[in-house]
Protein backbone atom coordinates (compact mmCIF):
# COMPACT_ATOMS: atom_id res chain seq x y z
CA UNK A 1 0.00 0.00 0.00
CA UNK A 2 2.84 2.80 0.87
CA UNK A 3 4.89 1.80 -2.21
CA UNK A 4 1.35 2.49 -4.26
CA UNK A 5 1.09 5.33 -2.88
CA UNK A 6 4.65 6.59 -2.82
CA UNK A 7 4.25 5.51 -6.85
CA UNK A 8 1.35 7.93 -6.86
CA UNK A 9 2.47 10.73 -5.79
CA UNK A 10 6.08 10.59 -7.93
CA UNK A 11 3.60 10.30 -10.71
CA UNK A 12 1.23 13.51 -9.43
CA UNK A 13 4.40 14.94 -9.19
CA UNK A 14 5.93 14.53 -13.09
CA UNK A 15 2.14 15.57 -13.89
CA UNK A 16 2.75 18.92 -12.06
CA UNK A 17 5.53 19.83 -13.41
CA UNK A 18 4.78 18.80 -17.09
CA UNK A 19 1.58 21.42 -16.71
CA UNK A 20 4.39 24.50 -15.76
CA UNK A 21 6.52 23.63 -18.69
CA UNK A 22 3.38 23.51 -20.72
CA UNK A 23 2.61 27.04 -19.19
CA UNK A 24 5.78 28.38 -19.44
CA UNK A 25 6.54 27.25 -22.95
CA UNK A 26 3.50 29.00 -24.09
CA UNK A 27 4.33 32.24 -22.20
CA UNK A 28 7.45 32.27 -23.36
CA UNK A 29 5.88 31.93 -27.27
CA UNK A 30 3.95 34.48 -26.74
CA UNK A 31 6.41 36.82 -25.73
CA UNK A 32 8.69 35.74 -28.82
CA UNK A 33 5.51 36.07 -31.20
CA UNK A 34 4.99 39.41 -33.40
CA UNK A 35 2.62 41.27 -31.29
CA UNK A 36 0.25 42.69 -34.37
CA UNK A 37 -0.49 38.85 -34.83
CA UNK A 38 -1.02 37.96 -30.92
CA UNK A 39 -3.38 41.00 -30.87
CA UNK A 40 -5.10 40.19 -34.09
CA UNK A 41 -8.65 38.96 -33.19
CA UNK A 42 -10.52 35.52 -34.14
CA UNK A 43 -13.81 37.29 -35.21
CA UNK A 44 -15.70 33.81 -35.73
CA UNK A 45 -14.53 32.11 -32.40
CA UNK A 46 -18.03 31.76 -30.95
CA UNK A 47 -18.20 32.44 -27.22
CA UNK A 48 -18.45 28.86 -26.07
CA UNK A 49 -15.35 28.18 -27.00
CA UNK A 50 -13.76 30.41 -24.44
CA UNK A 51 -15.18 28.81 -21.26
CA UNK A 52 -12.70 27.05 -19.41
CA UNK A 53 -9.17 27.71 -16.90
CA UNK A 54 -6.91 30.30 -18.24
CA UNK A 55 -3.84 31.36 -16.72
CA UNK A 56 -2.30 35.03 -17.76
CA UNK A 57 1.10 34.48 -19.96
CA UNK A 58 2.15 38.20 -21.55
CA UNK A 59 0.27 42.01 -21.10
CA UNK A 60 0.82 44.39 -24.03
CA UNK A 61 0.61 48.28 -24.57
CA UNK A 62 0.19 49.35 -27.61
CA UNK A 63 2.99 51.63 -29.49
CA UNK A 64 0.14 54.73 -30.12
CA UNK A 65 -1.14 54.83 -26.84
CA UNK A 66 2.91 54.36 -25.56
CA UNK A 67 3.61 57.04 -27.16
CA UNK A 68 0.80 59.18 -26.68
CA UNK A 69 1.36 58.84 -22.91
CA UNK A 70 4.90 58.99 -22.24
CA UNK A 71 5.31 55.28 -21.44
CA UNK A 72 8.64 53.95 -22.36
CA UNK A 73 7.66 49.96 -22.23
CA UNK A 74 5.29 48.72 -25.05
CA UNK A 75 4.75 45.53 -27.30
CA UNK A 76 4.56 42.24 -25.40
CA UNK A 77 5.65 42.10 -21.70
CA UNK A 78 6.62 39.13 -19.50
CA UNK A 79 4.03 38.83 -16.41
CA UNK A 80 5.09 37.12 -12.90
CA UNK A 81 4.12 33.23 -13.37
CA UNK A 82 0.43 32.84 -12.46
CA UNK A 83 0.20 36.34 -11.35
CA UNK A 84 -3.74 36.01 -12.31
CA UNK A 85 -6.02 32.71 -13.27
CA UNK A 86 -9.13 33.23 -14.64
CA UNK A 87 -12.43 30.63 -14.93
CA UNK A 88 -14.78 31.88 -17.48
CA UNK A 89 -17.93 30.00 -18.29
CA UNK A 90 -21.05 30.47 -21.15
CA UNK A 91 -24.22 30.58 -19.69
CA UNK A 92 -27.38 29.80 -21.61
CA UNK A 93 -30.26 32.24 -20.68
CA UNK A 94 -27.99 34.43 -18.22
CA UNK A 95 -30.14 37.27 -18.88
CA UNK A 96 -33.86 35.52 -19.55
CA UNK A 97 -36.43 37.31 -17.25
CA UNK A 98 -38.74 34.30 -16.76
CA UNK A 99 -39.32 32.78 -20.54
CA UNK A 100 -38.50 29.07 -21.68
CA UNK A 101 -38.25 30.47 -25.01
CA UNK A 102 -35.01 32.48 -23.51
CA UNK A 103 -34.14 36.05 -23.94
CA UNK A 104 -36.02 38.41 -25.11
CA UNK A 105 -33.93 39.86 -28.38
CA UNK A 106 -36.28 41.42 -30.25
CA UNK A 107 -38.98 43.81 -28.09
CA UNK A 108 -40.92 45.02 -30.95
CA UNK A 109 -41.19 41.63 -32.46
CA UNK A 110 -41.82 40.37 -29.02
CA UNK A 111 -38.84 37.10 -29.76
CA UNK A 112 -36.89 35.21 -27.63
CA UNK A 113 -33.68 33.08 -28.42
CA UNK A 114 -31.60 30.90 -26.17
CA UNK A 115 -28.16 33.24 -26.21
CA UNK A 116 -25.19 33.16 -24.27
CA UNK A 117 -23.86 35.09 -21.52
CA UNK A 118 -20.00 35.09 -20.29
CA UNK A 119 -19.20 35.59 -16.76
CA UNK A 120 -15.70 35.32 -15.53
CA UNK A 121 -14.10 35.13 -12.03
CA UNK A 122 -10.19 36.17 -12.19
CA UNK A 123 -7.77 35.39 -8.71
CA UNK A 124 -4.72 36.98 -8.52
CA UNK A 125 -1.90 36.30 -6.76
CA UNK A 126 -1.65 37.37 -3.45
CA UNK A 127 1.31 39.63 -3.69
CA UNK A 128 -0.60 41.89 -6.17
CA UNK A 129 -4.28 41.53 -3.91
CA UNK A 130 -6.49 39.20 -1.86
CA UNK A 131 -9.32 40.53 -3.72
CA UNK A 132 -11.33 38.30 -6.21
CA UNK A 133 -12.19 40.18 -9.46
CA UNK A 134 -14.86 39.83 -11.97
CA UNK A 135 -16.23 40.14 -15.55
CA UNK A 136 -19.41 40.23 -17.56
CA UNK A 137 -20.37 40.05 -20.83
CA UNK A 138 -24.34 39.60 -21.73
CA UNK A 139 -25.29 38.31 -25.06
CA UNK A 140 -25.60 41.91 -26.72
CA UNK A 141 -22.22 43.08 -25.79
CA UNK A 142 -20.96 41.11 -29.24
CA UNK A 143 -22.30 42.40 -32.66
CA UNK A 144 -25.80 40.51 -33.72
CA UNK A 145 -26.71 43.19 -36.61
CA UNK A 146 -26.02 39.82 -38.62
CA UNK A 147 -29.45 38.86 -37.13
CA UNK A 148 -31.77 42.01 -37.29
CA UNK A 149 -35.14 40.71 -38.88
CA UNK A 150 -33.79 36.71 -38.63
CA UNK A 151 -34.65 36.22 -34.91
CA UNK A 152 -36.25 33.12 -34.43
CA UNK A 153 -39.04 32.34 -31.51
CA UNK A 154 -37.00 29.70 -29.20
CA UNK A 155 -34.33 29.27 -31.73
CA UNK A 156 -30.42 28.84 -30.16
CA UNK A 157 -27.81 31.71 -31.38
CA UNK A 158 -24.16 31.70 -30.16
CA UNK A 159 -22.70 35.43 -30.33
CA UNK A 160 -19.26 35.01 -31.91
CA UNK A 161 -15.99 37.51 -32.09
CA UNK A 162 -15.25 40.15 -30.14
CA UNK A 163 -17.46 41.28 -26.62
CA UNK A 164 -18.01 44.68 -24.98
CA UNK A 165 -18.07 44.31 -21.10
CA UNK A 166 -20.93 45.57 -19.69
CA UNK A 167 -19.15 45.57 -15.59
CA UNK A 168 -15.91 45.21 -14.25
CA UNK A 169 -15.92 44.05 -10.32
CA UNK A 170 -12.73 45.08 -9.33
CA UNK A 171 -10.87 47.80 -7.03
CA UNK A 172 -9.22 48.54 -10.04
CA UNK A 173 -11.06 48.39 -12.94
CA UNK A 174 -7.61 48.24 -15.11
CA UNK A 175 -7.14 44.78 -13.25
CA UNK A 176 -3.85 45.46 -11.08
CA UNK A 177 -2.54 46.07 -14.53
CA UNK A 178 0.57 48.71 -12.61
CA UNK A 179 0.69 45.76 -9.72
CA UNK A 180 1.21 43.26 -12.30
CA UNK A 181 3.48 44.63 -15.08
CA UNK A 182 5.26 47.07 -13.26
CA UNK A 183 4.71 49.86 -15.54
CA UNK A 184 3.58 53.17 -14.13
CA UNK A 185 1.01 55.66 -15.46
CA UNK A 186 -1.76 57.31 -15.55
CA UNK A 187 -3.21 56.37 -18.91
CA UNK A 188 -3.51 53.32 -17.80
CA UNK A 189 -5.03 53.58 -14.09
CA UNK A 190 -7.53 56.06 -15.01
CA UNK A 191 -9.35 53.25 -17.68
CA UNK A 192 -11.48 50.33 -17.37
CA UNK A 193 -10.94 46.80 -19.39
CA UNK A 194 -13.51 47.14 -22.11
CA UNK A 195 -13.18 44.41 -24.48
CA UNK A 196 -13.16 40.37 -24.24
CA UNK A 197 -11.83 37.54 -27.12
CA UNK A 198 -10.17 35.09 -28.59
CA UNK A 199 -6.58 35.76 -30.74
CA UNK A 200 -6.29 33.66 -34.03
CA UNK A 201 -4.00 31.45 -32.04
CA UNK A 202 -7.06 30.57 -29.67
CA UNK A 203 -5.22 32.62 -26.66
CA UNK A 204 -8.03 34.98 -24.90
CA UNK A 205 -7.75 38.63 -24.72
CA UNK A 206 -8.88 41.08 -22.08
CA UNK A 207 -8.67 44.47 -23.47
CA UNK A 208 -8.93 48.47 -23.35
CA UNK A 209 -9.08 50.49 -26.77
CA UNK A 210 -10.76 53.36 -27.38
CA UNK A 211 -12.43 52.25 -30.40
CA UNK A 212 -15.09 49.99 -31.09
CA UNK A 213 -13.81 46.42 -31.31
CA UNK A 214 -16.84 44.72 -31.29
CA UNK A 215 -17.34 46.03 -34.77
CA UNK A 216 -13.45 46.10 -36.43
CA UNK A 217 -10.44 45.96 -35.87
CA UNK A 218 -8.18 48.90 -34.10
CA UNK A 219 -5.74 49.98 -32.22
CA UNK A 220 -5.50 48.16 -28.54
CA UNK A 221 -4.41 50.42 -25.64
CA UNK A 222 -3.50 47.76 -23.05
CA UNK A 223 -4.34 43.80 -22.87
CA UNK A 224 -3.99 41.20 -20.48
CA UNK A 225 -3.16 37.64 -23.35
CA UNK A 226 -4.45 34.65 -21.65
CA UNK A 227 -3.69 31.02 -22.48
CA UNK A 228 -5.54 27.54 -21.27
CA UNK A 229 -4.23 26.32 -17.89
CA UNK A 230 -2.84 23.08 -18.75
Amino acid sequence: MERNVSIMKKFLSVLLCAALLISCACAEGILDADPEQVMAFNREALVTEWEGEWVLAAAYIGEDFADENDIEVKGLIAVPENAVTMSVKALLDASATGSDAGVMVDQAAYIHTHVYDIEAALTFDAAITEEPASLKLPWDGWDVSEMTGKWSEGSTYVCKGVGKLSKVSAEEKNLFFEAVTGVKNEAIADENMKYMGLNEAGQLIVCYSDDNMVKKDGDVAFAYIFVRAE
